[in-house]
This record gives structure tokens, sequence and C-alpha cells, in this order.
């Protein structure tokens, strides 16, 4: 199984690549789409739609999750995220591709057992769970973008409630 986890943003969206094989989690790539800042808002949105097909097509994944918006510091600020993560999720919907919606209290609990976690604690979390591992990304595993290790949180609680699902199903 084939993760594609995304953690929304106008301005910096993180993603990461998590293969599940069994019991073992891989990582497979992560990152940021980072459109220029100076862009109008239309530019940004298409950049990150564009920036989205092109994962899609480079590591075919099974589901997305995408983690949903939450809170904003003001008003202007919320819509605009809502923007961008329109943008990508239309994206997904062109591909065809199921997706699941995480609130960040969801992952959280799901990576940390607390929902109110502070996203340092996530980050080690992430790096535990797929080991050595995130040193290969950019040679340390503390320098991991926090938007990206965001992402990856995203990715591996999607798994886990797929995983949870399936044992409530039966």
């Amino acid at each position: 199984m084939i993760v594609l986890g995304i953690d929304p943003g106008s301005r910096r969206t993180g993603w990461g690549v998590v293969r599940q094989d069994g019991s073992l989690l891989r990582l497979v790539a992560a990152g940021v789409l980072e459109p220029a800042a100076d862009q109008a808002l239309h530019l940004r949105l298409a950049f990150l739609h564009l920036g989205m097909r092109r994962l899609l097509e480079t590591h075919r994944p099974d589901v997305v999750g995408v983690e949903s918006v939450f809170h904003g510091p003001n008003t202007r600020s919320l819509v605009v995220l809502g923007q961008a993560r329109g943008a990508l999720l239309a994206t997904v919907g062109e591909a065809g591709v199921e997706l699941v919606d995480l609130s960040p209290a969801e992952v959280k609990k799901a990576l940390t057992g607390r929902g109110g976690a502070r996203k340092d604690q996530l980050a080690h979390m992430v790096r535990a769970m797929l080991g050595t591992q995130a040193e290969r990304l950019d040679g340390v595993p503390d320098k991991l973008p926090l938007d990206a290790t965001d992402a990856l949180g995203v990715a591996i609680a999607t798994l886990h409630r797929r995983r949870i699902a399936g044992l409530a199903r039966g």
C-alpha cells in the first residue's frame, strides 16, 4: 500500500510518501511544494495543482491522506488555505485516487497518543517510526522540514485509520 500524505498550505504544502509492506513502514519520498511567495494567488494555486499532479503521476499512491483546515490567524488566511486545499483535492479527484480527510488532532493522536501534541513531538514520532530512512532526505533527520514531517504524519495516520477500519469490519 502506498500513501501520499499532504499538509496543505498556500505558501508551503508538505508532502510525504510512505509504503506499507506488511507491518513495515518505508519512506519513499518527502518534500515541500513551495510556490514563489510574490506570485498572485491564482498562480500559486496552479503551481500546487501541477505539483500535486506530478506527485500522483510519479508515486502512484493507492490513497491520499489530507489534513483538514482547522484554524487560521485570520479569516483571510483561512479562506486562502481553503482555496489551496481545494486545488489539491480537485487534483486528487481528477486522478480518481481514494482520499482520506484527517483532522490535525487525529494525526497527532495516531502518532503520539495525544491530539494536542506539539509539532516537534509529531516530528520525533515520524522519525522514530521511519527510523534512519528519514536521514537520507537531507542528511540530518532533525532538519527535515516540518511541513514534510507533518505530511509524513498524515500518511502514517491514514494507514492507521485504514487498519482500524479493517479491524472493525472484521
